[in-house]
C-alpha cells in the first residue's frame, strides 16, 4: 500500500478506503483548530476591555494596541473616545497660547463650562481634561508666565520707557555733535582764537 503526503494542503493520498477516511478526518480536525484559532484572536477579553473602559473614565490615553483593540470590539466607544482625545488636545494647545495665568484660568473655565450636562462622557472628559492642565501646570512655560494681564502692561511700559530712554541719550549726542562744523574749521582760525584780546579802552 503506498501513501503520499501533501504537508502543503494538510491532506493525504491513499488508494485505499482506510487512508481516505484518515485523510478526511486530518483535514477536519486541522480545519477546526484554525477555525478555533481565529476566533481566539478576535475573541473579545473582558478584563481587557474593563481596563480600557477604567483608563478612559480617569482619563488616560489608550495605547496602540489598546485602541485597535477598541476599536475592533466597540467601535462607539472608540469613537466617543477619540472625541474626548480631541478636546483635551485642543484645551492643551490653547494653554500653549496663554500670554498669563489669568488667562490660563479664563482658558480652563470655558472649556469646563462648554461641556453639557447632558453629555453622557462627561465624567471621562473632565478627567481628561484635568490631565492636562494637571501637566500643564507642571512645566518651566508655565511657571514663567506673569501673574496677569496689569503685569504684562506694566512690563511693556518699562520697556517703552528704556527705550526712548536710549533715544533721548542718542539725540543729545547727535546735538552735541552737530555743534562743531567741520566745514568753517582751519588751523588758522584756531590760532587767531587762541590769541589773547587787546583791551584799547584802558
Amino acid at each position: 500500500m503506498q501513501i503520499s503526503f501533501d504537508l502543503g494542503n494538510m491532506s493525504f493520498q491513499n488508494n485505499s478506503i482506510d487512508g481516505q477516511t484518515v485523510s478526511a478526518h486530518l483535514t477536519n480536525v486541522v480545519r477546526k483548530l484554525q477555525e478555533e484559532a481565529s476566533d481566539s484572536n478576535s475573541k473579545e477579553d473582558p478584563k481587557l476591555m474593563e481596563k480600557i473602559q477604567a483608563k478612559i473614565k480617569s482619563g488616560k490615553r489608550l495605547t496602540k494596541k489598546e485602541e485597535s483593540y477598541l476599536k475592533e470590539h466597540n467601535p462607539e466607544l472608540y469613537l466617543q473616545y477619540l472625541r474626548i482625545r480631541r478636546m483635551a488636545e485642543n484645551l492643551e494647545h490653547q494653554l500653549k497660547t496663554a500670554q498669563s495665568k489669568e488667562e490660563v484660568n479664563d482658558i480652563i473655565f470655558f472649556a469646563y463650562n462648554s461641556i453639557s450636562d447632558k453629555d453622557e462622557y462627561k465624567t471621562a472628559i473632565i478627567a481628561a481634561l484635568d490631565e492636562v492642565v494637571r501637566e500643564f501646570k507642571k512645566t518651566d512655560a508655565y511657571a514663567s508666565l506673569p501673574n496677569n494681564n496689569d503685569e504684562i502692561e506694566e512690563a511693556r511700559k518699562t520697556n517703552r520707557n528704556k527705550g526712548e530712554g536710549l533715544e533721548d541719550e542718542d539725540e543729545n549726542a547727535s546735538i552735541g555733535e552737530d555743534d562743531f562744523d567741520v566745514m568753517a574749521w582751519s588751523p588758522l582760525q584756531e590760532v587767531i582764537d587762541s590769541m589773547p584780546t587787546l583791551d584799547l579802552q584802558s
